[in-house]
């Protein structure tokens, strides 16, 4: 008899239908927020973008993107602008980043910025304080997930990518750019959860899980790692690929496990090669991108060649799907909270139901 799917791995499932939510809604109802909020982005001296956990993660690829186009962009976790930073910022466009739009650090920037700074909000939710406070407010119109980050997250970055496309007007040309590729992700995902018993032989010792990246790829290493600790309670590390080779290498041995992300781009030589040396330092290794031949037989989680731009929508499914089998191997029920609410309202405790 065959078991029912659980609600993460079927949110893991539905990515596509969301995505393609995402589309209708910000080429109809939301496309008047969109250009909106780009116009004023393309004529902002400075802009501050600003999240926490999954949503910050996703934001590091649009700061890639407006980088990329002379704007000058930072992304800063919301607590640490908040207790610390916001002072250095004073002059910059706010981009606040909230599945929720009702997070504890969220309502309590809202108050500190709202009257002093432009706020462009970004939530998943219509009603939520970010949305109602914001100057410019965009609804994601992504699928809900139950708990942990899944169809949301995919779909931040989508708009993220939608809102870089309508700086110079391919918000059409983006959007058919995406419909083309939906069919190869929806072949990824299904494909990735058919296959999750490959992940057993890397997962089965446990050592923590190091994610290695470049480029707006970092969105994945960050959000891989905290997709480990959320849904299989597992220990794992992401960081920029560079920093990695500045001293952590030294910890590389037999029982080491890194995923390292190569999207066909500007560093994927680079990638490759600290690949097949931690290979070498005896470590197992997996990479992430468009498989190819390689001299070392390097073992590959193999995704579509896509713009390297849209590569964190792509490269993030198979470790959702090593993440949801790392908590089947520990008889974790995939995507429960022990601890943490979906929505955290207090900065200092948990609250205890």
């Amino acid at each position: 008899m065959q078991s029912i799917p659980s609600q993460l791995e079927q949110n893991i499932q539905s990515q596509v239908d969301s995505l393609s939510s995402v589309l209708r809604y910000q080429s109809g109802d939301g496309l008047a927020a969109l250009l909106k909020a780009a116009r004023l982005l393309a004529s902002s001296r400075r802009v501050l973008i600003t999240g926490m956990g999954a949503s910050l993660f996703a934001s590091v690829s649009l700061e890639y993107r407006l980088c990329s186009r002379q704007i000058d962009a930072t992304v800063i976790e919301a607590a640490e602008l908040l207790h610390y930073r916001h002072k250095g910022y004073s002059d910059a466009t706010v981009v606040i980043i909230s599945r929720s739009g009702e997070s504890v650090e969220v309502a309590r920037l809202l108050r500190l910025l709202k009257g002093r700074q432009t706020i462009i909000g970004i939530s998943n939710e219509r009603g939520s304080l970010l949305a109602r406070e914001s100057d410019i407010s965009l609804h994601i119109g992504s699928l809900a997930d139950e708990m942990v980050a899944i169809q949301t997250y995919t779909g931040t970055l989508l708009t993220g990518y939608l809102l870089d496309c309508a700086i110079d007007d391919r918000t059409d040309c983006g959007k058919e750019e995406v419909e083309a590729l939906l069919p190869s992700f929806a072949d990824l995902v299904s494909g990735c959860l058919s296959q999750r018993e490959r992940w057993d032989a890397f997962l089965e010792i446990g050592s923590p899980v190091h994610l290695l990246a470049r480029g707006p790829s970092c969105s994945s290493a960050l959000e891989g790692a905290l997709l480990f600790n959320e849904v299989a309670k597992f220990p794992a590390v992401g960081m920029p690929l560079a920093s990695f080779r500045h001293g952590p290498v030294e910890l590389v041995d037999k029982n080491f496990r890194g995923l390292i992300f190569a999207q066909v781009g500007e560093t994927q030589d680079l990638n490759l090669a600290l690949a097949e040396d931690l290979v070498r330092f005896g470590g197992q290794v997996r990479v992430i991108g468009p498989a190819q031949a390689c001299a070392s037989e390097l073992e590959w989680c193999d995704i579509p060649v896509v713009p390297e731009i849209l590569s964190p929508i792509f490269e993030i499914v198979p470790v959702q799907v090593a993440a949801l089998r790392m908590a089947e191997l520990r008889g974790i029920a995939p995507g429960s909270f022990r601890f943490a609410p979906q929505v955290a309202t207090d900065e200092s405790s948990f609250i205890v139901k």
